[in-house]
């Protein structure tokens, strides 16, 4: 049984992509099988993907990481694709405004093994997630807050953690804002690709974390 690694957030641009390609890329690095399942119109992550590929050309070696594409309303679909090919994990990235779509997200989140919900130190974003991870939990799923873009020096940051806690499991490693993550994304890479990227160790936590909470 594959498990199943959910980015959802009612916000857009807090990083789901960038989270769920950067989850992979670590994975796939650790020696899992992976697959990505895209449901958000951008294709963001499809597109990082056929990125990845073309590189595979001029880099022995790099895993191959399959992502299908599919519209929200046919997650179904995508994700008996994405089981066929008998991956230990699958990530899947969604649109923002779940509010237009909380049946399909809904629905999601239950099949899910945890559901991440990246949210940026800034009050608008503790007004549009917090109420979605309340949402999530009294659902039963087992929503947790990622902090991303953040910066531990700034007052913002202390706060808005406490905000986050007083809603719901919070992640204890928080993604900093690092040029490293669109370098690598620019070339379809996570920054687990990098031989000598400076902020590895901050998604090799993350992998450390999530591969933990999933039994991984």
């Amino acid at each position: 049984m594959s498990v199943i690694v959910l980015l959802s957030s009612p916000k857009g641009g807090v990083g789901k992509s960038s989270l769920s390609r950067n989850i992979l890329a670590s994975a796939v690095q650790a020696g899992k099988r992976v697959v990505g399942i895209d449901l958000d119109q951008q294709s963001t992550l499809k597109t990082w993907s056929e990125r990845r590929e073309r590189a595979r050309v001029a880099i022995p070696g790099l895993p191959l990481i399959p992502v299908f594409a599919a519209p929200l309303s046919s997650w179904r679909e995508a994700l008996k694709k994405a089981q066929a090919e008998n991956p230990d994990l699958i990530v899947i990235d969604t649109p923002p405004s779940v509010e237009q779509n909380t049946p399909a997200i809904a629905s999601l989140s239950d099949v899910a093994t945890i559901v991440l919900v990246p949210c940026q130190p800034m009050q608008d974003d503790v007004d549009s997630t917090a109420p979605w991870m309340r949402k999530l939990l009294g659902a039963s799923a087992r929503g947790i807050f990622v902090l991303n873009r953040a910066n531990r020096r700034t007052k913002s940051y202390s706060t808005i953690q406490t905000k986050l806690l007083a809603v719901g499991p919070l992640c204890p490693l928080e993604i900093p804002h690092l040029e490293e993550i669109h370098f690598a994304a620019g070339k379809g890479l996570g920054v687990a690709d990098l031989s000598k990227a400076t902020s590895r160790e901050t998604f090799d936590g993350l992998w450390s974390f999530v591969a933990r909470e999933t039994g991984l």
